[in-house]
């Protein structure tokens, strides 16, 4: 929902926009009310609104000039802005594309023109919104030490250790959604438990419980992106027996738990 501010000097028609405007269907949420720029100052800086509805002309502070001071203070967050200017001020609106104002509506206001303003705003904001929490998600990614890790890919012309160590990662591949170790794993290659953990080491630079985490956390990430998944649903199926330990590693290899994750990468679908 997007948050709204509405800054207006005129209070008959302050109130009539702020009670006849039907905000949640299109899309939004009117979070408050000034009657001049500097209470509108105040107002944006306490609310971080994604969007400022204002008259230009007002007592003290006019729109532009409140809009601008919110932006030193908001920088990137600067909201957008719809400004409401009568005939004599229609070029001095002009002049504030700079400050985030996505449009302008003449005096007096035309109902149907003026929500098909603010529905079309919303819907374009909410579009920029989905966009930024994908960004974090994937930002959260980069800066992870999951994205550090690199699957086992044997060289060409390996030796037997190599060979050993392909089958242990298959076998993880095959396996990771199952309560596997590393004794399982050196049972099913035919070797002793201790050679396979320094073979795996050496070749893999990871310890066995290192590469079988990373690799069931990658498929947890996967598997965030079906929505009609539950968190602990998504934890048994990446083999984790239990979904507290679960988020507490996600949290440690990421940064973040994986309900944040999946919020960040809300705008991303996966089918499968």
């Amino acid at each position: 929902m997007i948050k709204v501010v509405l800054v207006e000097d005129e209070e008959l028609l302050r109130r009539e926009i702020a009670l006849t405007t039907p905000w949640q269907e299109l899309g939004c949420s009117l979070m408050g009310e000034a009657e001049n720029g500097e209470e509108g100052l105040k107002l944006i800086l306490k609310i971080r609104p994604h969007l400022i509805i204002t008259d230009i002309r007002m007592p003290g502070m006019d729109g532009l000039t409140m809009l601008g001071e919110a932006e030193k203070f908001l920088g990137l967050e600067k909201p957008h802005a719809i400004l409401l200017t009568g005939h004599s001020d229609f070029e001095y609106a002009r002049s504030g594309i700079r400050l985030g104002v996505k449009d302008y509506l003449l005096k007096p206001i035309d109902d149907v023109k003026f929500h098909c303003l603010i529905s079309k705003t919303a819907g374009e904001l909410e579009k920029q919104i989905r966009q930024q929490r994908i960004s974090e998600g994937m930002e959260a990614f980069d800066q992870s030490r999951l994205s550090l890790f690199k699957e086992y890919g044997p060289p060409p012309g390996g030796d037997a250790k190599d060979e050993y160590v392909r089958l242990s990662v298959e076998f993880i591949h095959h396996h990771f959604s199952q309560d596997i170790s590393l004794d399982d794993t050196a049972r099913e290659m035919g070797i002793s438990q201790g050679y396979l953990s320094r073979i795996f080491k050496e070749r893999t630079n990871y310890t066995f419980l290192e590469y079988l985490t990373c690799y069931r956390l990658r498929q947890a990430l996967k598997l965030l992106r079906n929505r009609s998944l539950r968190i602990n649903e998504i934890a048994t199926q990446a083999g984790f027996q239990d979904s507290g330990y679960f988020i507490q590693l996600f949290r440690r290899y990421m940064g973040v738990t994986p309900g944040q994750f999946r919020k960040g990468t809300s705008g991303i679908t996966n089918s499968s």
